[in-house]
């Protein structure tokens, strides 16, 4: 199985000589090619994939329908997956877990186990480190790292479905962990690519979400494109002045060029947009702010995720009071379409919205 606390390539094979291929990440037809390539039945590729990406399995000689020389033929050559569990935190009912894996170079990235009473979701990086800065962000403080393989990405949710209870299947995929994705678009969209096939992981595109701090020509090149994943912007802040300062990123792509891409997002996809919003006290959670945002997103079909801020440490910034977030959500709610207020889980073990930063490399944020 997928397991918790060891690395998925870390078993030493008798015969085995310098580093194997990582399995992971490739699709059942990819893996029906080299199957091809290897000499063997083709049809054996997709049986590898059944046991990866259906059940969850690591190991070959756990694939007890392909023939005992061919796994060992198998293990000798090839392994399945590249992350170690270096460590984990968690709050104390369980429902939320943050775990740390290893790269294969020795970064640290962090992974969400996050669950309600009605749903399960998995929040994943996609990349060492952040090169946007955004202010009240701690993985923004770690600087560039690098980009995420696709199997890196895959690896994640294969091993936070593990975490999974007895008997539950279905869970939520949002891309708000470490690194910005659309920056790693290819080896994210291959990764969500695979983790929505029926014969990968089988989750529904509408269980997916891309949040974006804002690239507007990567958000114009998936709709056009044609992906069917639900799309997150994290706005902020409504006007260029105050957006600049909090995320630099909209230097590059303001608000006016943002925000086309995004209505030609909802037109090509049909789907609503989320706007993510950290609230900030007396910097951007005022009426006169909420006021800005209702114009700013008039006549689009979308949802508002009004996030309080979660705290990385020493900073000019702080959660606004119960009575500034209520009256902020207020004004919104009957001038947009919806409107969450969302307190992020995992606050306490620094696993909520803006928190990671692979904590045994740059300390508790």
């Amino acid at each position: 199985m997928f397991v918790k606390s060891e690395t998925l390539a870390s078993s030493k094979n008798a015969g085995t000589s310098g580093p194997r291929e990582n399995l992971l990440g490739m699709t059942a037809p990819e893996l029906e090619k080299l199957f091809h390539a290897l000499g063997e039945k083709p049809y054996r590729g997709r049986q590898v994939a059944e046991w990866v990406y259906g059940r969850g399995i690591s190991g070959f000689e756990a694939m007890t329908n392909l023939p005992a020389p061919l796994r060992s033929k198998l293990a000798q050559r090839f392994t399945i997956g590249s992350l170690r569990e270096r460590s984990r935190r968690e709050t104390p009912d369980r429902r939320t877990r943050k775990i740390a894996y290893e790269l294969p170079d020795g970064g640290i990235i962090e992974s969400v186990f996050m669950s309600t009473p009605s749903r399960y979701t998995f929040c994943l990086s996609s990349q060492h480190g952040c090169a946007f800065g955004c202010r009240f962000c701690a993985t923004g403080r770690m600087g560039r790292g690098r980009h995420l393989t696709s199997a890196e990405i895959v690896e994640q949710a294969l091993r936070l479905r593990a975490e999974l209870p007895a008997g539950k299947t279905e869970f939520n995929v949002v891309m708000m962990g470490m690194g910005e994705p659309l920056e790693n678009y290819d080896a994210v969209l291959s990764a969500l690519t695979l983790m929505s096939d029926p014969a990968g992981m089988a989750v529904p595109p509408k269980r997916i979400t891309i949040s974006t701090v804002g690239l507007a020509p990567q958000i114009v090149r998936l709709a056009d494109q044609g992906h069917r994943f639900r799309l997150a912007v994290s706005l902020h802040a409504a006007d260029d002045a105050q957006r600049s300062k909090l995320m630099p990123v909209n230097r590059r792509f303001p608000l006016e060029q943002l925000m086309r891409a995004v209505r030609h997002h909802v037109e090509r996809t049909g789907r609503r947009v989320t706007f993510e919003y950290i609230l900030l006290e007396e910097l951007n959670d005022t009426v006169a702010d909420a006021a800005r945002l209702v114009r700013l997103v008039a006549q689009l079909p979308c949802k508002i995720n009004l996030i309080p801020y979660n705290p990385i440490g020493p900073g000019k910034f702080k959660r606004p009071s119960p009575e500034r977030i209520e009256r902020f959500a207020a004004y919104l709610k009957p001038r947009v379409p919806a409107v969450t207020v969302r307190y992020s889980q995992g606050v306490e073990i620094g696993a909520a919205c803006g928190q990671l930063a692979g904590e045994e490399e740059s300390g508790p944020g």
